[in-house]
């Protein structure tokens, strides 16, 4: 397993310093190109200089409205014909978050009353089916889905119902830990059903007692992040070594990522405790030279 972060730790810190401290961190990746989206030759010269590779590239879209998947489409070709150019080894996407789940995700961990209805999970499998198709025929990009919270596929029932969908060899999966956890999903269980489908996994760690509180008062998603609920790896409650132990139990070569919605501290700082805790797992990082 090969470990990178993810470039929106740094928010609206220029991509170039994001890279330098990525790689003096020991990341040997990175997910996503920060400011430099689409200045493919800039990027890929600060991608050289830092030794680093780019893990991926994110493309989010409702699609389950026929009304926009024309447009959704063709902003994935650009999406995807941009992170290939700068070498990326996957293209993620994601169901968009939507106001009234981002007011509610994590309340509700079974059936959900406001979910999709069947013709929009018909939409969602095709859509997501002919995106697959064009990223990897097109642009030499396999597809992953990432859950995400505050959308329309973040339930452990929403999950199920899009891999009963659409097709493993063409669409992979790219969980994120800390939103299975904060969805009321166990991320070790999940990993552990599903690993055969998994390339990529999403590192990162909540307060599950700052979760609960959150859900009983009736706080949203974006409370939580206010709160500072998403925490350093090994800070919070998420079992992130019986996911790393599982993974390398089932000989897992993809990538891990460490991700975290708003750190709390410097990003530098944030990164290399992660890395420290990473380390402690036996998982291979090596400080990097300015």
């Amino acid at each position: 397993m090969r470990v990178a972060v993810t470039a929106t730790i740094w928010g609206q810190t220029p991509f170039l310093r994001a890279a330098e401290e990525a790689q003096e961190a020991g990341y040997a990746g990175i997910e996503g190109v920060g400011d430099l989206a689409g200045n493919a030759p800039m990027a890929r010269r600060v991608l050289a200089d830092a030794g680093l590779e780019v893990t991926a590239g994110r493309f989010l879209a409702n699609w389950f409205s026929d009304r926009y998947r024309d447009v959704e489409l063709d902003q994935l070709r650009r999406a995807a014909e941009f992170f290939a150019d700068v070498g990326a080894a996957f293209l993620i996407t994601s169901s968009r978050p939507v106001p009234e789940r981002m007011a509610t995700a994590g309340h509700v961990t079974g059936a959900r009353a406001d979910g999709l209805l069947d013709y929009q999970w018909a939409h969602l499998a095709d859509a997501l089916g002919q995106a697959a198709f064009i990223a990897r025929r097109d642009f030499d990009l396999p597809l992953l889905f990432r859950n995400q919270l505050g959308s329309y596929v973040e339930t452990s029932e929403e999950l199920d119902q899009l891999m009963s969908l659409t097709d493993p060899h063409a669409l992979g999966l790219a969980p994120d830990i800390g939103y299975l956890a904060y969805a009321g999903i166990d991320p070790v269980d999940f990993l552990r059903a599903n690993v055969q489908r998994v390339r990529y996994v999403t590192l990162k760690d909540l307060d599950a007692d700052l979760h609960e509180q959150n859900v009983r008062g009736g706080g949203s998603l974006q409370q939580f992040w206010d709160d500072g609920g998403f925490v350093e790896l090994g800070y919070g409650d998420v079992d992130v070594d019986g996911a790393v132990a599982l993974l390398r139990e089932r000989e897992f070569q993809g990538w891990l990522a460490v991700g975290h919605d708003r750190p709390g501290r410097d990003p530098a700082a944030s990164v290399q405790i992660a890395r420290e805790y990473l380390v402690g797992l036996g998982l291979e990082l090596e400080p990097g030279q300015a």
